[in-house]
């Protein structure tokens, strides 16, 4: 039986192997799926007011200390769950990476999204640019470290979001942001 190679200052020997071959069509793989998922939002969710219509009464005040989250599905068989996150003008979420697969419709307002990007040597990410995502943008988040993002509102108007996460509604707390730190941390 033959043993894998031996990792080097953290980056695996069989990067150039079969393995790494198998590694990189996984993550091509896991980036279409996410991309697909966003596609979805946009052919079958084309209006905001009907899932609005979904929260509890108030619910589109937000909560003064953080953003809200509301369950508005999970799927039966555990793969997947649908949030509406509610925004007040100056919530954001931490710096993260993710667990598993995201993709998210800005539905009402507009959010901040910073981007960063993963440094393996400091353990650490570097912001490297941003965006406006105005209502009706939908944008898809590979699992892992490949997209590091913190999103947030900076306007004077509340915010609201769609989130599809690949994880069971028990595993939303849990199960879906991967913090990192910052190198301005």
């Amino acid at each position: 039986m033959q043993s894998c190679p031996a990792t080097t200052g953290g980056t695996p020997a069989f990067q150039a192997g079969p393995l790494g071959q198998l590694a990189r069509s996984m993550e091509a793989t896991f980036a279409h799926s996410a991309r697909m998922v966003a596609g979805n939002i946009d052919t079958c969710l084309p209006d905001a007011d009907t899932l609005l219509a979904c929260l509890p009464p108030g619910a589109l005040l937000g909560n003064p200390h953080s953003y809200a989250r509301h369950l508005v599905y999970a799927d039966p068989l555990a793969r997947f769950s649908a949030m509406l996150l509610v925004w007040r003008p100056g919530q954001s979420s931490p710096v993260h990476g993710h667990r598993t697969w995201c993709a998210y419709r800005v539905l009402r307002g507009t959010l901040s999204e910073r981007h960063y990007q993963w440094d393996p040597a400091t353990q650490r990410a570097t912001q490297t640019g941003s965006a406006e995502r105005r209502a009706g943008a939908t944008f898809s988040v590979p699992a892992g470290l490949q997209h590091i993002h913190a999103l947030g509102n900076a306007s004077d108007a509340i915010a609201v979001s769609l989130h599809l996460y690949g994880v069971d509604q028990d595993q939303i707390s849990t199960g879906v942001n991967l913090l990192v730190e910052t190198v301005d941390a």
